[in-house]
């Protein structure tokens, strides 16, 4: 029974992610929080706050969750009873760019033989299509935007069972990656060992 925990954490984190991924819209100033409960997490129990790297951003998260955990009444210690893990995660955005020069443009309307309305006009210069006197300079559309990723997971010590496991996204629409990672970190224990579908809450 022990070795089915981690398969159905996983499997049950896949299905919120599938459920709720291509539903996520949320203004600049919103993320979006999931999490799922295994077991209760005793509250106010200590908790040791581990980053699976340690990269300088983690290392700083980690300080900014122990913080907000002391905050919170929560104690903290490198030996306590449940162990708090987190990593992060950034996804490059999608962009389209539209970079292709028009010279003639054709429009006609009724008629069988091109319409008794059809009009010739060459596009001479636009700055952004381009025309016979320039190449203009294109589009580009960003189809999806840049966002953060952290996972949350608690697991007992000693046993290594998963009480609590959670995940955030936040779009990156500012340069400070850090100032983005940290906003996401109260939302996290605000709700901690609950389950949650879907929660906006507020960045910055």
């Amino acid at each position: 029974m022990k070795r089915l925990t981690t398969p159905i954490a996983l499997l049950l984190s896949l299905v919120f992610t599938l459920a709720t991924t291509t539903a996520f819209a949320q203004s600049s100033n919103e993320g979006l929080l999931n999490a799922v409960s295994f077991k209760d997490v005793p509250k106010n129990a200590p908790l040791s706050v581990r980053p699976l790297d340690n990269s300088d951003l983690n290392m700083a998260l980690k300080d900014e969750f122990e913080r907000i955990l002391r905050a919170k009444g929560y104690s903290v210690s490198d030996k306590a009873a449940y162990v708090m893990s987190f990593e992060t995660h950034d996804e490059i955005g999608a962009y389209s760019t539209r970079d292709k020069r028009a010279v003639l443009e054709l429009q006609a309307r009724g008629g069988r033989e091109g319409g008794e309305d059809a009009k010739m006009r060459f596009n001479l210069f636009d700055s952004n299509s381009g025309g016979v006197f320039n190449r203009g300079k294109g589009e580009t559309t960003v189809s999806s935007p840049s966002q953060y990723r952290i996972d949350v997971s608690i697991d007992e010590a000693a046993t290594g069972k998963r009480h609590w496991q959670a995940w955030a996204v936040a779009n990156l629409l500012r340069p400070d990656s850090l100032a983005l990672t940290r906003s996401m970190i109260p939302a996290f224990v605000d709700n901690m060992g609950q389950t949650v579908k879907s929660k906006n809450f507020e960045l910055y």
